[in-house]
């Protein structure tokens, strides 16, 4: 088998794959809490300065009168309102009217863009006095929410607007950004930076150990692929690596297997190639020799010899047309191409047909054929035409390797469950360390009285071959120079 000298990029490994994926998650998980801890940072001083400054309103609304005369003085308002962003320049202070209408406000640069106030979360900021964190409108930046502190505005006990100062103002916002970029570049490179690396560093030994034993997984799989069919995964470890390791060692050892089977059957196709060319050459040189010594002597030849010579060519075109079928017939049934017909049928009467069948060449050799069949048999359930097959495969080996004056004898046996079927012969036998290839193709028997020219060694192959299809087997008991026994079983049909 050709080596395979195929090196796998490490980099595109399952440990740098993980690795990289690894990598990557941290970065996004730190980029993510880098983000989560400002912004929880900054919702957290929110609301603690909500909380400290949840009574500016209310003081700005004890302390100071908007109304003169019925109506509102704005300059007096802008006075007071100018005054506390002094004290405290993160304020913004709004006058609102009970719409949330704005009626005057201070704030830098005097740049507004809502005149309108959601009164939701003010009402909501009074009803629990400021100590729950809320939110509201910023008129300068419409959509975005600041904390803030409110109070009403009371006329004669009635309210007639409400004071809303915005805790944390545009200039707020600027600061609050330059100290987030500090805070952010102080804590990505002080903790954050490190924090990953250190666990970058775990993680990456971590998941070079549990990815271990894949690598050994992957190591024996290119090992197998390139020749070494001996190679196999030794996990000790459980789990999934285990589960992977075993499921991998069953297929190659499913593939070994097929892999020999594949050999094994190359290397009988090759003997049966060269023992079948040898086996149809001499049929084929006898007619073609006879056929050019018909054609070179038509003139002389008398009829008695030109008889005997078409005889001759008939025979062995006989010979060669059975080899033939057998050779068709055997590769079928080696493709699992023939599917048993199975139906009941008298054993019996299959035994009487093959013995007169075989009656008259029996005695052209002076063998006695005798059958012996056991009382009232019951129907066996086969393939009938396959079972005829068998037993006449039997028979003519058994005639085939009978010396004159023998005998061939056919019984049948009863069991409760089966039929058992015995054909023997008083033949030459079969030596002791050649019965376990006497099933084999192109079986020789080693005896050189007994002509073998008209057997291509397939009979037994067949007949084997066709009773696995029945899931029964053929027996064989034999000794040297005393004959063969072979037999097999074929089961009862029951009625259902």
């Amino acid at each position: 088998m050709q080596k395979n000298n195929f090196q796998p990029n490490p980099l595109t490994g399952l440990y740098w794959r993980i690795a990289a994926i690894f990598s990557l998650l941290l970065i996004i998980t730190g980029i993510a809490y880098i983000y989560i801890t400002i912004q929880t940072s900054r919702i957290h001083y929110e609301e603690v300065n909500q909380l400290l400054n949840r009574k500016i309103a209310t003081h700005i609304a004890e302390q100071s009168n908007p109304y003169e005369n019925g109506k509102i003085n704005k300059a007096l308002l802008e006075e007071t309102f100018h005054k506390l962003m002094a004290i405290n320049p993160s304020l913004e202070v709004y006058l609102l009217d009970i719409d949330g209408n704005i009626i005057s406000y201070y704030a830098p640069n005097k740049k507004i863009i809502l005149e309108k106030i959601s009164l939701d979360p003010i009402k909501r900021f009074i009803l629990t006095g400021g100590t729950e964190y809320t939110t509201g409108d910023d008129p300068r930046h419409p959509g975005q929410k600041k904390v803030f502190s409110a109070a009403p505005v009371l006329r004669d006990h009635i309210i007639t607007g409400y004071i809303y100062a915005v805790l944390t103002s545009e200039e707020y916002d600027a600061v609050l950004k330059l100290l987030s970029r500090n805070y952010l570049i102080k804590i990505g490179i002080k903790s954050i930076v490190l924090t990953l690396l250190a666990t970058l560093i775990i993680g990456l030994i971590l998941i070079r150990i549990i990815t271990k034993n894949y690598r050994n997984v992957f190591e024996v799989m290119q090992r197998f692929k390139e020749g070494d069919l001996s190679a196999r995964v030794n996990v000790r470890s459980k789990g999934d690596v285990k589960q992977l390791a075993d499921i991998y060692n069953q297929m190659a050892d499913i593939l070994t297997e097929n892999i020999n089977k594949v050999n094994a059957i190359e290397m009988l196709r090759r003997e049966l190639i060269a023992n079948i060319s040898h086996d149809l050459k001499t049929p084929v040189s006898v007619i073609q020799g006879y056929a050019e010594t018909l054609q070179m002597k038509q003139l002389t030849l008398t009829d008695s010899d030109r008889n005997r010579y078409i005889n001759t060519i008939l025979q062995n075109s006989r010979k060669l047309e059975k080899l033939v079928n057998e050779l068709f017939e055997l590769s079928k049934l080696e493709a699992n191409q023939v599917e048993p017909k199975k139906e009941p049928f008298s054993i019996s009467e299959l035994a009487n047909d093959m013995n007169n069948k075989y009656q008259l060449i029996a005695k052209e050799k002076n063998i006695t054929l005798e059958t012996y069949l056991s009382k009232d048999l019951p129907p066996v359930y086969a393939d009938v035409s396959l079972i005829e097959r068998v037993m006449q495969n039997l028979i003519d080996n058994a005639i085939k390797f009978t010396p004159e004056g023998g005998h061939v004898k056919i019984k049948t046996l009863r069991y409760d469950h089966h039929v058992e079927i015995i054909i023997t012969d008083s033949g030459i036998g079969i030596p002791e360390n050649e019965k376990e290839k006497i099933f084999t193709r192109n079986y020789r028997t080693t005896d050189n009285f007994i002509d073998l020219k008209d057997s291509a060694g397939l009979g037994l192959t067949i007949a084997k071959k066709i009773l696995e299809l029945h899931h029964s087997s053929l027996q064989l008991t034999s000794t040297e120079k005393s004959g063969s026994s072979f037999s097999f079983s074929l089961p009862v049909y029951k009625i259902n």
